[in-house]
């Protein structure tokens, strides 16, 4: 089988903007010649896509890396498991009565390996965040043998979090190819907000033993506009190359 490179796409909690790197991420190898495919393994909070007679749900942040990425693989592909509830996934499978199965998740990954050069998966929730009763996304990580990106956010409050989850990810023996700091809100007001973070990144690059890939700033939401044109595949993709890293940027293409 051909070699296929990719990223695992892995936040401190839910809400840090995952799919906002994901997808500017997607983008930004769509833009610059990458063979990209983009997968959403296990999801809530779905919309429900009929396909004539029959149909599934899916997840809106899948949709959304699909339109990146420019790609249109069968969603049982790119998002194999999404729940219709908005709850914690092993809550949602329960409450569904259909277990996660992770053998048919790596079934999904292992096709899309043969029809892309490289795969941006993102994940749900942190690594910690249980798909069953001994199973976890760290697992997931783990079988799918992809380097992570950790998403964090900037603000007071991130360096427990974002530790823990370093921590977490040598414990199971993940490799992580670097931190991106996110800010998922509006620049603080209050100075000592404002000063945390510009601290933290620093802090975060020392005790994390991580490369820092880069702070991201605040993204406001696209108009429609843009959207129907196609324009928020490019606008994340230069937002994405304005801040982070360039070297981490030329590695993806090498």
């Amino acid at each position: 089988m051909r070699q296929v490179r990719g990223l695992f796409i892995t936040g401190t909690d839910t809400g840090v903007g995952k799919t906002v790197v994901a997808c500017a991420l997607a983008a930004w190898g769509r833009h610059h010649g990458l063979d990209i495919g983009v997968m959403k393994p296990v999801a809530t909070g779905g919309r429900f896509l009929a396909n004539g007679t029959a149909g599934r749900w899916v997840s809106p942040d899948a949709k959304r890396l699909a339109s990146a990425a420019g790609v249109d693989d069968p969603w049982p592909l790119m998002n194999p498991v999404c729940f219709k509830e908005p709850l914690a996934p092993w809550t949602a499978a329960r409450r569904a009565r259909a277990p996660i199965r992770l053998d048919a998740v790596l079934d999904a990954f292992h096709t899309l390996r043969t029809r892309h050069r490289f795969l941006i998966v993102e994940g749900v929730g942190g690594l910690c965040v249980p798909l069953g009763p001994r199973a976890t996304v760290a697992d997931l990580a783990k079988q799918l043998g992809l380097p992570l990106v950790l998403v964090a956010r900037p603000a007071l409050g991130t360096l427990n979090h974002t530790l823990l989850t370093l921590a977490c990810a040598r414990q199971r023996g993940l490799r992580v190819a670097g931190l991106i700091l996110n800010s998922a809100s509006p620049p603080p007001r209050a100075p000592m907000a404002r000063l945390a973070e510009r601290t933290n990144p620093q802090i975060l690059a020392r005790m994390g033993r991580v490369p820092l890939l880069g702070q991201l700033p605040f993204l406001p939401a696209l108009d429609r506009g843009s959207r129907r044109a196609g324009g928020e595949s490019r606008v994340l993709s230069r937002w994405l190359e304005r801040h982070l890293n360039p070297r981490f940027l030329d590695e993806l293409t090498d």
